[in-house]
């Protein structure tokens, strides 16, 4: 095992944490904007299914960005790779829960603490992070 290479290469791991860190909180923010409720306000309050729904975001928005960093071949095309992901997911987010169900206010039967509903947009997050994660390739 040559330790040097490691060392030579830490900066480089240090600089792809740091950015995928950053591109991550644009992402979970961009998320937050496009919900019409406080989610800090909310988890504060004991709503369970809003910490469902929002841990579902953020970890389909790892997935994402995990695959970003997989297939870029270098720090701008990680960014590119991560926000065309990031707008892909939240607007496949949206068309899921505003148009598919446009009988049922998902939004506000979360906000009124409904885990069922929380629990299943979260995984839907997650299900539509994977499959975006997937189309980034080359």
């Amino acid at each position: 095992m040559d330790l040097t290479f490691y060392l030579q290469t830490f900066d480089h791991f240090i600089i792809y944490l740091a950015v995928s860190l950053v591109l991550f909180a644009i992402g979970t923010y961009i998320f937050k904007l496009v919900t019409p409720y406080s989610e800090r306000a909310e988890i504060k309050n004991g709503n369970t299914a809003v910490s469902l729904k929002l841990l579902g975001k953020m970890a389909g928005l790892v997935v994402v960005l995990q695959s970003a960093i997989r297939h870029s071949i270098n720090l701008v095309d990680l960014a590119i790779w991560a926000l065309i992901a990031i707008v892909i997911q939240i607007v496949l987010h949206l068309v899921i829960e505003y148009v598919l169900t446009r009988n049922t206010n998902l939004a506000k039967e979360v906000e009124k603490g409904n885990i069922a509903v929380g629990l299943l947009l979260g995984g839907v997050s997650v299900l539509v992070g994977m499959i975006v994660a997937a189309t980034i390739s080359y």
